[in-house]
């Protein structure tokens, strides 16, 4: 039961933390001020979103790991296919955006 609740933990706080990163990369390329603020944190936007999403992982993971009480294998499987949708589609929005950056802008 602890391993099942750590995997279901450990996946939506993936799912939430790649959400954030595609959302943190495509704003941050879409707004200079936004890229710009990120960098003043750590030198580097990409290091800044480093930072955010180990810190978004981490909380995530003990908020889900304590709020998950009833947790069996039905919901864990589910918690692993939400991971890997979102995994998909994070790829495709970040491949497509800068696809579109390239050869339409």
């Amino acid at each position: 039961m602890e391993k099942l609740k750590s995997i279901y933990a450990s996946a939506y706080s993936a799912t939430l933390t790649i959400a954030s990163v595609v959302a943190l990369t495509i704003g941050a390329e879409l707004s200079a001020p936004f890229k710009n603020w990120l960098a003043g944190f750590t030198g580097h936007h990409w290091v800044t979103k480093s930072w955010i999403s180990i810190i978004i992982f981490v909380l995530f993971f003990f908020v889900f790991r304590i709020a998950g009480k009833s947790v069996n294998e039905l919901r864990t499987k589910r918690a692993l296919l939400v991971l890997q949708t979102i995994s998909i589609l994070g790829f495709i929005a970040i491949l497509g955006f800068y696809i579109y950056e390239t050869f339409v802008v």
